[in-house]
């Protein structure tokens, strides 16, 4: 795979927090908010909630492991909010309804809900079992819907919230040897979009924001450890997620403090769409959410060639 083929930005890329993400500008706009990170042991996860605790929120985090929590809780704690851990299997839905009810009574009504926990086996499909491949589809995709079919209700009795989806550019190309994670990043990509019609069509836009969200290039544990050894036995030397590594610049900070932006309601024009942490959200808010939904900017589709049209 060559990054190239892609595209290369011609614009500045952000790869730490700027200007109206920073710290400074969004101190205090979320207090009073409780907010649900999944993934939140470490990396991103870790990163999106203490952005959001620096913003103010009280916060309930979740990990499959709840000792990975301990470091994640402490950084919380030292900006005077909240802070409550719990054990969860994301894809165990008995469990989320437990958690749910937990977090309503111990902080408050859910305001913010960010799906991030996710897992990627990086191996051709025909390499992999089937129940491992299936595993990425319940994690990256299955789960976040099952906490978005929770807190959407909550949301919509009060008539506000924000969701924010943790995508990756995997979704919008194709990328072999990850099949399992690109096509449940593409499903919640779509399912961003999607959802927020529905919400509009309810007559709750834009009080119930929702984004998918690339959390740019950073290197972790479940992208920085390449292919595995039989994988490129196979298939020699391989250009792998490890091969990439030197592409892998941006600091966890950049998506946590645009989580924490996002999440204070001053994006709510990107609404519905699929976002690059690494992309100035002033200046999408500058082109406006009118042209970009005209010109189908941020969303998934498919370009024909001239002459034909995704007719109905």
């Amino acid at each position: 795979m060559d990054p190239a083929q892609f595209g290369l930005s011609t614009r500045p890329l952000q790869h730490a927090p700027y200007g109206p993400i920073s710290i400074e500008m969004l101190q205090g706009t979320n207090a009073g908010k409780v907010a649900v990170i999944t993934g939140a042991g470490r990396g991103i996860g870790a990163a999106i909630a203490a952005s959001l605790a620096k913003s103010g929120a009280d916060i309930a985090i979740l990990d499959l492991n709840i000792a990975n929590l301990a470091d994640t809780k402490k950084e919380c704690l030292t900006h005077n909010v909240k802070v409550e851990t719990f054990e969860c299997d994301v894809t165990d839905e008995a469990r989320l309804k437990e958690v749910f009810d937990k977090v309503e009574k111990q902080l408050g009504p859910i305001e913010i809900l960010v799906n991030n926990a996710g897992v990627l086996d990086q191996r051709p499909f025909i390499m992999s079992t089937f129940s491992s491949f299936w595993r990425q589809i319940e994690v990256n995709f299955k789960a976040p819907l099952m906490l978005v079919h929770n807190v959407l209700p909550l949301m919509r009795s009060r008539g506000h919230g924000c969701i924010i989806n943790i995508a990756s550019r995997s979704g919008t190309v194709d990328v072999p040897m990850t099949l399992g994670y690109v096509t449940s990043k593409a499903a919640l990509i779509r399912a961003t979009h999607t959802l927020q019609k529905e919400i509009e069509l309810d007559g709750l836009d834009p009080g119930i924001h929702m984004y998918a969200l690339h959390p740019g290039g950073v290197l972790s544990a479940m992208g920085g450890s390449g292919a595995a050894e039989d994988v490129k036995e196979k298939y020699g030397d391989i250009t792998d997620e490890e091969f990439y590594k030197d592409l892998f610049k941006d600091t966890p900070a950049l998506c946590g403090q645009t989580c924490a932006y996002l999440a204070t309601g001053r994006g709510k024009e990107l609404r519905g769409f699929y976002i690059d942490c690494r992309q100035d959200v002033s200046k999408l808010l500058e082109i406006g959410r009118e042209t970009l939904q005209k010109e189908n900017r941020n969303t998934l589709t498919v370009n024909f060639i001239d002459g034909y049209a995704n007719e109905p």
